[in-house]
């Protein structure tokens, strides 16, 4: 389910349906909830782009609009070992956590299968039953 190279782990959430969203009180965090009981949680700045983040055209979409993603599914979830997130889902919106720097927090949840998290660029993976990790 997770593939680990030098820079990143990519984990294996493509096909997962968005089952819930929720937007923190500050407006700067996010909850998003996928089948099988995968929780991503944000605090901080949490870019969601329509279309990838790097592209001359993107649009920041405010975070009242992850609503969107209710019923989208996951093509990719990457998280990196410098602290960053970017999912990319089905209706083709980008969901960016950035890593030091910007104050942001997140953390990927999966009850028993793994957790990954990070703060202030330091990011961390445990697969649980797993001594590799």
């Amino acid at each position: 389910m997770i593939d680990e190279f030098n820079d990143r782990w990519v984990i294996g959430l493509r096909g997962a349906p968005v089952v819930a969203v929720a937007q923190a009180s500050d407006g700067k965090g996010l909850t998003v909830a996928l089948a099988g009981g995968v929780v991503l949680t944000t605090f901080g700045p949490t870019l969601l782009t329509d279309g990838p983040a790097t592209a001359p055209d993107a649009v920041a979409l405010p975070g009242k609009e992850a609503v969107r993603l209710i019923g989208a599914t996951v093509l990719s979830a990457v998280a990196f070992k410098s602290g960053a997130l970017r999912m990319v889902f089905s209706t083709g919106h980008h969901l960016n956590v950035r890593s030091a720097g910007s104050g942001a927090t997140a953390q990927i949840l999966s009850d028993g299968v793994f957790e990954w998290s990070c703060r202030e660029g330091v990011s961390a993976m445990k697969i649980f039953g797993s001594e590799d990790f």
